[in-house]
C-alpha cells in the first residue's frame, strides 16, 4: 500500500495507526495490537511515520526505519494544538500526521543504542546523586536532634562522621551510634555506585571522536560531553547553535504586539538537565577567570562590570552551548581565538 504520511499513536498494548494519501486525506486509522505493529507498517512502501517522543517511541523508530522508513518524532506538546474534536486515539493520530506536515516542525532524531545506553546510565546516576542528596540532608537532621550541628559540605560532613559516631563525648546513644554506622555505610555505597556508573560512562564513549573533542571547550567536561552526545548525538538537527541554545532553554523569550517588543527571562525549554549542566560548568568557567587573559575570560570580566553575577553565567552557559554546537556538528576543533 502507498501513503504519504503514517501516524502511530504510541500506546502499551493497543496503537492506533493513521494513514494519508497524496492529497493529505485520512485513507486509514486502525487500532494496531502491539504485537500485529511491525507487520501493519510492513504492509506500506517506505515513507514517512510520524510519532510523538514520548514512551517507547527510540526503540520503535529504530525497528521501522530499518523496514526503510524515515522516522519522525514529534514533540508531544507540538502535537496538541492540532487535535480536532474530542481526546480519542483516532483524532490523536490525525494530529500526529498533520502535525508532521507542518514547514516549520521541529523533530527529535531518533536515538542510537549507543545514545540510549549513555542516557539510560546517565539517568540512574542522577537518581543515585538524588539519593545521596537526600541521605546527606538526613543525616546532618538526625545529629541536629543530638544537638550535634554539621556544616552543610557534603565533604566535611564524610570527613567528620566517623569521628563524631567514635567520640565518646558526643551524646549518643549505643542505638544512635549504630544507626548513624549503617548511614554511613549507605553513603558509601551510594558513593562507589556513582563513581562506577561514572566511570563506565567514560568507558563507552572514550573512543568517541566527538566526545573527545568537545571536552576542549572550558567548562565542558566528561559528564556534559556524555550528556549532550547522549541527547543531540552529531547535532545535526539543529540548524545553528542559537537554535540548539533555545532548545536547552538558554535564549530569553521574546514577546511582540503590535509596536511594543521586548525580551523577557530564558525559556527553560528543552532538555532541563542538560541546561543546568551547562550552568554549572559555567560557573566553574567564571570563577576561574579572573587571572586569566584569553578571548573568553576576558569577555566575562567585561560583563561582570555591569552584570549581575547570575546573569553572566546563563549568558556563558549560552555562548557555550552556541560553541559546543559548532564543534560537535562541523567536526572542528575549540578555537580560543
Amino acid at each position: 500500500m502507498k501513503a504519504t504520511v503514517i501516524s502511530i499513536d504510541l500506546a502499551k498494548n493497543i496503537f492506533q495507526v493513521c494513514a494519508l494519501n497524496q492529497a493529505h486525506k485520512v485513507t486509514s486509522n486502525v487500532k494496531v495490537k502491539r504485537d500485529d505493529l511491525l507487520n501493519q507498517i510492513r504492509q506500506f512502501e517506505p515513507t514517512i511515520v510520524a510519532m510523538e517522543a514520548c514512551y517507547s517511541a527510540h526503540p520503535w523508530g529504530r525497528a521501522i526505519e530499518a523496514m526503510g522508513h524515515k522516522v519522525k518524532l514529534i514533540p508531544p506538546i507540538k502535537v496538541k494544538p492540532f487535535v480536532q474534536g474530542n481526546k480519542n486515539d483516532r483524532n490523536d493520530a490525525v494530529a500526529i500526521a498533520e502535525a508532521s506536515l507542518r514547514p516549520n516542525m521541529h523533530f527529535v532524531s531518533v536515538k542510537t543504542l549507543a545514545q540510549q545506553d549513555i542516557q539510560s546510565q546517565q539517568r540512574i546516576r542522577e537518581r543515585l546523586i538524588r539519593q545521596r542528596t537526600g541521605l546527606i540532608n538526613q543525616i546532618r537532621g538526625l545529629l541536629a536532634e543530638y544537638h550535634i550541628i554539621c556544616e552543610k559540605s557534603a565533604a566535611k560532613l564524610r570527613k567528620n562522621l566517623p569521628l563524631i559516631i567514635e567520640d565518646a563525648e558526643q551524646p549518643l546513644t549505643v542505638s544512635a551510634r549504630a544507626f548513624f554506622n549503617q548511614l554511613q555505610d549507605e553513603l558509601t555505597d551510594i558513593d562507589v555506585r556513582i563513581e562506577e556508573i561514572t566511570q563506565a560512562m567514560k568507558n563507552l564513549l572514550k573512543d568517541n571522536p566527538d566526545y573527545n573533542r568537545i571536552q576542549q571547550i572550558p567548562g565542558i567536561g566528561p559528564i556534559i560531553a556524555g550528556a549532550t552526545i547522549a541527547a543531540i548525538g552529531n547535532g545535526n538537527q539543529f540548524k545553528n547553535g542559537r537554535q540548539f541554545a533555545a532548545w536547552v532553554g538558554m535564549t530569553p523569550r521574546h514577546y511582540a504586539s503590535g509596536d511594543q517588543c521586548y525580551t523577557g527571562r530564558i525559556g527553560k525549554r528543552g532538555n532541563s538537565q542538560l541546561r543546568m549542566l551547562l550552568i554549572h560548568g559555567a560557573r566553574t568557567v567564571m570563577n576561574w577567570c579572573k587571572n586569566k587573559t584569553d578571548r573568553l575570560s576576558m569577555w566575562i570580566k567585561t560583563l561582570l562590570e555591569s552584570k549581575p553575577s547570575c546573569k553572566v553565567i546563563v549568558a556563558l552557559a549560552n555562548k557555550l552551548a552556541r560553541v559546543l554546537w559548532v564543534v560537535l556538528s562541523k567536526k572542528e576543533n575549540y578555537q580560543p581565538a
